[in-house]
């Protein structure tokens, strides 16, 4: 290899002259060879340097004969192709073969094929592609060039690849193969990492895995850092296909790094378009439009239409997902133009499954069918078995939804006989369980459900516990709700009541945040955080005077996303190298031996329309089913809060309150009344998710008009794990580290002041005002504080992605994520800000911030389940922590601060949004 360090000496024709004559005897055409090797093979090593030394050839060049001309033309083409820049590519290769034509150098123009192909096929110029590999194939075997013969093979193998027509792509590769068995080296390395490609299509991940491996550990031995990044890259998204969900992160991470600090821009645009893709497989809808609506216009620039096409094709998955069916149409349609000028068979297919999924997001199951069968007959004619066997699936789902139950078992019997990885074989399950059920064969159902669920639990093994995994299970929760509702349809209550538990603990797991590692963060990341923070905390607006809630501009969606993307560079650094699965379930007897005599657990269920609750006592288990369908109660649950927003914020209505006094006492009478006939006990531990979660239990009337609070003593469950963890209720807060957080405006005059009362009640809690309230205190309190963390502040959820429900601290806002590498050591967690037990729009309507911070470890959270006035806050908080003073009891501490707030005011509109979570 000639280097560029001797490369800048030669600036003057007698010294290249004199270099070319000691080393080379003289023979030009050998140092033209050592110059394109050498080219070569910084292409696959560092772009940086490639550039550099390609840059200073105009100056070797001028001085050489006029008939290396067109080699140098050549090599400035392969370098534009593989900087990403393939329409000059063409330019060049285009102007080398027209000299080398008019040379009559026929062996030249055969070898020019081989990158001139190359090009074609990166424009998605197909047939102009395997056009002049065909010819160039000619060329060499007439020559008798075997070597050669097999690198135009391999290349037409990747025309095949491209085009996905895996069968014609492996028997070209094969047959390069048997060349090069003769030769090793490099070429070996090449055509085992594209045969690894078509085994990864072709499903046989183990085979692609190895062969993968072998061509990296082969790249690295003999330097070249970005064909070794490039192969452990689709290892990375092999980890994708088999579930290693945390550990393909990681990699994707790291390679997506890699590339940029090679100078290899195409390739670490290409890994992003990866990662939309996982981050659609891991519902993290927000993050893939970001991602896709990011690359799209770069793959434009680029000139990489196929690439262009796949991030528009994401964009509009994830937007399908999200429920924006409008945009996701317009999008689906601009990728369906960009395949079919591709003429990609494959992709066009991934079109019409999309398409078939927006027909069922629609109610337009026919139509749905007919998308998925135009696709399976597209992947049938490109060779893709496993985007064939997903329309075939999407095919069967359709099936089901409307009713056609005899198609979609003969679907499942040949689905059945296949060689599926784990999501495939989930949503096999999970369809064939669906029919059984609606033939009302509950005994196969459940059978096909546990399946389901077992599927479901080893692929949560693969992912770290933290809030990927929470957006994860969700989407799969529904098949734990079915197994329980197979078990009530078989009326085996013990067993269905534990399978909800065990239901619930897979969305409500506590994670143990705290992370020991001997990784570092670069520096560049720590500043991209603050700095993206700094930027969201200029950006914050408050809506009403004296209110704990905070909306968003316009640009605060980008910002969000942006932060999130540093947050999982950051994570993919020090995520743990194993991870922990999910705890072991309650055991019945156990469960039933802690409660008291006077004690009942309510544990809320629903599935499809209809909806009941669990009683259990220390004797028996019971179901009742309610006279009320889940969207009822929706409707009213969403009125009720609308009513008390209203009158939190002072905009008086008439009848409001006789309104509100009516919604509360219709869901007695629906969802409590009738487990209030079969029990007498009067202290009540409720578990609930989703849409109970936001029912204030306590400001309930019953027939009388008494309020539940009045009747009842009742403790709100997270986790159902808490309740074989439960522990004596005294606490002694004045002998623990306790921290109080407040930041102070215009609009929130009363933090303050709640601040300083609490801190007379706890003369030794650690106090942070207005900018010492900041992220970074809050964290080290989090990790240090033993008894109680109390943040009084602007607080609001986020409607779209919980993951951006947010505190404004006095440094910018805190989010649920930010409790990674954390684990609160605090019995008791306040959120004194509005919204803070509320969930988001989306996925399962389950995520808040009083969860995140109950899933990292604090054992009470005290929360509010909509917007809070300032001042009630003050006088709520003032309370409750002298009392906790007094009692060193967290409950009793909650009820006396109730009990003051009703004093002042009967509207539960300014008492019942505060919940305090934990039993």
């Amino acid at each position: 290899m000639i280097l560029l360090s001797k490369l800048n000496k030669l600036t003057e024709k007698r010294a290249l002259e004199k270099f070319i004559e000691s080393n080379y005897n003289s023979d030009y055409a050998q140092f033209v060879e050592d110059i394109s090797a050498s080219v070569n093979d910084l292409l696959r090593s560092d772009l940086k340097q490639a550039g550099e030394y390609v840059a200073r050839l105009d100056t070797i060049f001028k001085y050489l004969p006029s008939r290396f001309k067109q080699r140098l033309l050549a090599i400035k083409g392969r370098y534009n192709h593989w900087n990403g820049v393939p329409q000059k590519a063409l330019k060049y290769y285009l102007q080398a073969r027209e000299l080398h034509l008019q040379a009559g150098e026929k062996e030249a123009v055969a070898r020019l094929g081989k990158g001139l192909m190359d090009v074609y096929k990166f424009l998605g110029r197909y047939q102009e592609a395997l056009e002049t590999g065909k010819a160039s194939l000619r060329y060499f075997r007439k020559a008798d060039l075997s070597i050669d013969a097999a690198d135009v093979m391999n290349n037409i193998g990747n025309i095949y690849h491209r085009m996905d027509n895996n069968r014609m792509a492996l028997r070209y590769y094969n047959n390069a193969r048997e060349i090069y068995l003769g030769v090793g080296g490099i070429r070996m390395a090449v055509i085992e990492f594209n045969r690894a490609n078509i085994f990864a299509n072709l499903n046989n991940l183990e085979k692609a895995e190895e062969l993968y491996r072998k061509a990296a550990q082969f790249y690295k031995n003999i330097g070249m850092a970005i064909a070794e990044n490039q192969a452990i890259y689709s290892i990375a998204y092999l980890y994708f296909l088999q579930d290693r969900y945390t550990e393909a992160i990681k990699l994707f991470e790291k390679v997506y790094d890699r590339f940029k600090n090679l100078g290899d821009e195409k390739t670490a645009t290409v890994t992003l378009l990866d990662m939309a893709e996982m981050d659609i497989y891991l519902n993290q809808f927000s993050s893939a439009v970001m991602l896709a609506d990011q690359i799209i216009p770069r793959f434009k620039q680029l000139g990489m239409r196929y690439e262009q096409s796949k991030a528009c094709y994401f964009a509009a998955d994830a937007r399908i997902r999200l429920g924006d069916y409008q945009s996701a149409g317009r999008m689906l349609k601009k990728a369906r133009t960009l395949f079919e000028k591709e003429n990609n068979n494959l992709w066009l297919g991934m079109v019409h499954i999309a398409n078939g999924r927006l027909n069922s997001a629609r109610g337009q199951y026919t139509r749905a069918s007919k998308a998925a069968s135009e696709a399976i007959r597209l992947f049938q004619k490109s060779g893709d078995m496993r985007r064939k066997t997903d329309a075939e699936l999407d095919m069967m789902e359709a099936s089901v939804m409307s009713g056609d139950t005899e198609n979609a078992f003969r679907i499942s019997r040949s689905l059945s006989r296949k060689n599926l990885v784990s999501y495939q074989r989930y949503n096999l399950d999970y369809l064939m369980g669906q029919c059984y059920f609606r033939m009302g064969d509950y005994s196969r159902a459940l059978e096909k459900f546990r399946t389901a669920v077992i599927i479901v639990e080893k692929m949560l093994s693969g992912l770290y516990p933290d809030e990927l995994r929470f957006f994860f299970a969700i989407d799969k929760h529904d098949c734990y709700k079915m197994v329980v509702e197979c078990l009530l349809r078989l009326k085996r209550i013990d067993d269905s009541f534990l399978a909800n538990l065990r239901a619930l603990e897979s969305i409500n797991y506590s994670a143990s945040h705290e992370i020991k590692s001997n990784k570092s963060v670069p520096g560049e990341l720590i500043e991209q955080r603050n700095s993206l923070r700094a930027a969201l905390k200029k950006l914050n607006q408050v809506k009403h005077a004296e209110q704990r809630h905070l909306e968003k501009s316009g640009s605060y969606l980008s910002l969000e996303q942006k932060l999130w993307s540093n947050e999982r560079k950051i994570r993919s650094i020090l995520y743990p190298p194993e991870v922990r699965g999910q705890d072991e379930g309650i055991n019945l007897r156990d469960l039933q031996n802690s409660l008291e005599s006077d004690q009942a657990v309510l544990n809320y269920f629903s599935s499809g329309s209809s909806i009941g609750a669990f009683l259990a006592d220390n004797a028996k288990i019971q179901y009742i089913e309610f006279d009320i369908s889940l969207s009822e109660l929706e409707y009213y649950l969403q009125k009720l809060h609308f009513v008390f927003e209203s009158a939190v914020f002072g905009l008086k209505s008439e009848g409001n309150g006789r309104i509100a006094e009516s919604y509360l006492s219709y869901m007695y009478e629906h969802i409590f009344r009738p487990l209030s006939r079969e029990t007498d006990k009067r202290k009540l531990i409720i578990i609930a998710d989703g849409s109970f979660a936001q029912i204030p239990f306590g400001a309930l009337r019953d027939e009388t008009g008494n309020l539940m609070t009045d009747r009842y003593q009742i403790r709100m469950a997270v986790n159902p794990n808490s309740l074989r963890s439960r522990e004596p209720s005294r606490h002694g807060f004045g002998n623990k580290r306790n921290a109080v957080f407040a930041i102070s405006s215009d609009s929130l005059p009363s933090t303050g002041a709640e601040a300083n009362r609490i801190k007379q009640a706890f003369e030794g809690a650690h106090l942070y005002i207005d900018e010492r309230a900041a992220s970074s205190n809050l964290l080290d309190e989090i990790k240090k504080a033993d008894g109680f963390i109390h943040i009084a502040a602007h607080a609001s959820r986020s409607s779209e992605n919980p993951l951006f429900s947010r505190i404004l601290m006095g440094d910018g806002p805190f989010f649920p994520f930010d409790l990674f590498q954390s684990g609160i050591a605090a019995e008791l967690v306040t959120l004194s800000g509005c919204q803070t037990a509320a969930p988001g729009l989306y996925y399962g309507n389950s995520f808040s911030l009083a969860k995140s911070f109950f899933q990292a470890g604090a054992k009470y959270v005290l929360a509010t389940l909509w917007p809070v006035s300032d001042k009630i806050s003050m006088l709520f908080m003032g309370r409750f922590y002298d009392s906790l003073k007094h009692k060193q009891n967290i409950f009793s501490a909650y009820l006396d601060a109730v009990n003051e707030i009703k004093g002042i005011t009967e509207n539960p509109a300014f008492w019942s949004s505060f919940i305090l979570l934990g039993i």
